[in-house]
């Protein structure tokens, strides 16, 4: 990784570039992604480092490739993101967190088959409606309401969804197009299956939490 940098850095200097510069915002871009997992073009300060993701991305791939993770998003996306390439044999995700991010992805999917994604990806949803599809989904009893926005923001900080406040009961969430990433198709039938059985044991909790992160 070290002498694919230093290449790097020496092509920017012999065509007149700024090699110091292109360093620290090669540093910059790799640390924003590491941070957040998904990063998007549009994203207050993150422009210039989705540019150098986007240029670099051969060096990146390799990058984090060694720590085993691979870098999606296509161009025309407007993200991008870092998977597992494999995924551990215990994720650390409560109950709660897990079906709440699988209520998400389902209601992004069925959205967007609506045809009401909108600029950028993204499904609008109010914090109330999305509660009431996890009761009606998963026949729990949602999470209070400091509980979700606990998990949601974490969320945010991982780029899977966006938070935009309007009073203590209720706010509006834009769901981003990570989570189709981050929860595939058939991780959804997680959800299903939890639901289909008459209790929830503790081996059945930790399937539903089986998620790229």
């Amino acid at each position: 990784m070290l002498r694919d940098l230093s290449k790097l850095i020496d092509d920017e200097d012999s065509e007149g570039g700024d090699g110091d510069r292109l360093q620290k915002d090669l540093r910059q871009a790799a640390q924003s992604l590491w941070r957040a997992q998904f990063i998007y073009e549009n994203d207050w300060g993150m422009k210039t480092s989705y540019e150098v993701l986007r240029r670099y991305m051969g060096y990146f791939e390799n990058l984090f490739d060694a720590l085993g993770y691979r870098v999606v998003g296509r161009p025309n996306d407007g993200y991008v993101g870092l998977v597992a390439n494999e995924l551990p044999p215990r994720q650390s995700m409560k109950l709660d967190e897990s079906l709440l991010l699988l209520v998400l992805r389902l209601h992004y999917e069925e959205a967007f088959t609506r045809f009401e994604a909108k600029e950028f990806g993204e499904v609008e949803a109010e914090s109330k409606q999305i509660l009431q599809i996890y009761e009606d989904r998963t026949h729990r009893e949602r999470p209070n309401f400091g509980r979700v926005k606990e998990i949601l923001t974490a969320f945010s900080w991982r780029g899977l969804v966006r938070i935009v406040d309007q009073d203590d009961k209720n706010f509006t969430l834009f769901l981003r197009p990570a989570l189709p990433i981050v929860v595939s198709k058939d991780t959804l039938g997680s959800l299903e299956e939890f639901v289909s059985q008459s209790t929830a044991a503790p081996a059945k909790a930790d399937a539903v939490s089986e998620v790229q992160a």
